[in-house]
């Protein structure tokens, strides 16, 4: 059959909704072993997690967990980016964190990518963000002065135009998305590990250490004075 033409239809559903007793009883043992795999906890916060710009601790666990997923790969990457609107839930309040709530905050299969990229260019990039009014970074600082980013940092130092770095991001801001046109013709090394799983292995990690997550506001990206 040859569809010629389709039309689309949002349709809302909230507690008023009557159930279908028969998909209930159909769902219900896919649903009983996906909670017990979701209810799981994999490590735990003592303090709020607020997504906000132009820093919050919700972008900075998301790219410190980034940043170490992406030295495991290579050593040499001294940065980590994500992009704002890749933060799914606005908070995470204090106390246990499951599995389920990791993948709330980062539904997408978003993918690991290293990126080489020459200092203009990372410059170039640090302006896209300053123009976004600021994104998650690790490893990297700079502060947003008319809508562009000033006195930008990488690994405590001024960021060198004559030489390349190595950045790790997500496959979707890699490949142009979110209008980062600059990184789409960089080098890049793709790999397997979903963003998602980055942020479970750093969370298991510290709690396997008897830490909590505890991410700090120390002012990577701040507006001028």
């Amino acid at each position: 059959m040859l569809v010629t033409s389709h039309m689309e239809q949002q349709y809302a559903i909230n507690k008023s909704e009557v159930q279908d007793s028969s998909i209930v009883a159909l769902l219900r043992p896919y649903k009983k072993g996906v909670d017990t795999q979701m209810d799981v906890v994999l490590g735990h916060t003592d303090i709020p997690l607020t997504k906000a710009q132009p820093e919050s601790t919700l972008g900075n666990f998301l790219a410190d967990a980034t940043l170490r997923a992406g030295q495991n790969v290579d050593p040499k990457v001294e940065a980590a980016v994500g992009n704002y609107g890749g933060i799914r839930i606005p908070y995470i309040a204090p106390g246990a964190i499951t599995r389920g709530k990791i993948y709330e905050l980062m539904p997408f299969d978003n993918m690991l990518t290293i990126i080489e990229i020459s200092g203009s260019d990372l410059l170039k990039f640090c302006d896209h963000m300053a123009a976004y009014r600021g994104w998650p970074v690790s490893g990297l600082r700079f502060i947003i002065k008319d809508k562009k980013a000033d006195s930008v940092l990488i690994g405590g130092v001024p960021v060198n135009t004559a030489r390349y770095y190595k950045i790790a991001v997500n496959d979707y801001i890699a490949n142009g998305g979110d209008n980062c046109d600059v990184l789409k013709q960089q080098k890049k090394r793709n790999t397997t590990i979903f963003i998602r799983d980055a942020l479970i292995q750093y969370l298991s990690s510290m709690e396997r250490e008897g830490k909590a997550l505890h991410p700090v506001l120390d002012q990577r990206i701040r507006y001028a004075d």
